[in-house]
């Protein structure tokens, strides 16, 4: 599951855009394949703006000019955030690492032990050594031979740089009590038991619900979309027939 954390005010609270300096935000905007989520990592930054900058450019070739891959970069980050206790990492990574490839579960095995996860042997050794890096351990030869075998020099050399990168990340937003940027109105739950096939939801959020085709039920694509998609999910809940739909409304519980 993803770590969470009950908020805390900031220490150095992010600056709004309007006040980052301009290569900052053309840092942000060349990014935007990158998702949504990073205003107040960027905003933190901004109190530094050399800094800022060379740390997002190191950010950025290791996204996107690394030799690692998606997948597998997703996975070291993924790993040391939950092993530093990094709700912000790990939550502004998970999207990303769907997107790399990694099911639901592989994901949500990224927060727990290994062994509670088939985790294949290439993958296994990659999460060994992010415990490894996230707890400044050295790296025994066997796991070192192990991952040897499945990683050119380049990207032995590129997984530690990710490794100490994310560290740095992680630590310095704990550190700093950098707030999540969007936390989801939403939660949806879905009793397929209870599915009577019209698809009235699939029609109205597409991005949320899905149709099987074998046997007519609706699946759930993602049980905490993102906030612009609330008045549709919140319709598509009103129009199901069956009352399958249940929506656990976290603005509401937030505000009693």
């Amino acid at each position: 599951m993803t770590p969470t954390r009950t908020p805390r005010t900031p220490r150095i609270p992010p600056l709004p855009p309007a006040q980052w300096p301009p290569v900052l935000r053309a840092l942000l905007a060349d990014s935007r394949q990158d998702g949504p989520g990073r205003e107040n990592l960027f905003g933190t930054l901004a109190h530094h703006p050399v800094l800022a900058h060379a740390w997002l450019s190191l950010a950025r070739v290791l996204t996107h000019e690394g030799t690692l891959g998606h997948r597998r970069r997703e996975l070291i980050v993924l790993r040391v955030a939950h092993r530093l206790d990094a709700p912000y990492v790990h939550g502004r990574h998970r999207n990303p690492a769907a997107d790399a490839g990694l099911t639901a579960a592989e994901i949500d095995a990224t927060a727990a032990d290994l062994d509670t996860h088939p985790w294949a042997e290439e993958d296994r050794a990659l999460l060994e050594a992010a415990d490894l890096l996230a707890a400044n351990h050295p790296v025994p030869g066997g796991l070192w031979d192990r991952l040897a075998r499945a990683l050119s020099p380049e990207q032995l050399v590129e997984l530690l740089v990710l490794g100490g990168q994310t560290a740095t990340m992680c630590t310095t937003l704990n550190t700093l009590r950098t707030p999540s940027d969007r936390q989801p109105s939403l939660t949806v739950l879905l009793d397929r038991d209870r599915c009577c096939s019209a698809g009235q939801c699939v029609g109205v959020a597409p991005e949320v619900f899905e149709q099987d085709d074998t046997d007519g039920l609706v699946t759930l694509l993602v049980p905490e979309p993102d906030a612009r998609y609330a008045d549709e999910v919140r319709f598509a809940a009103d129009l199901c027939p069956s009352g399958a739909i249940t929506l656990v409304d976290h603005e509401e519980t937030a505000h009693p």
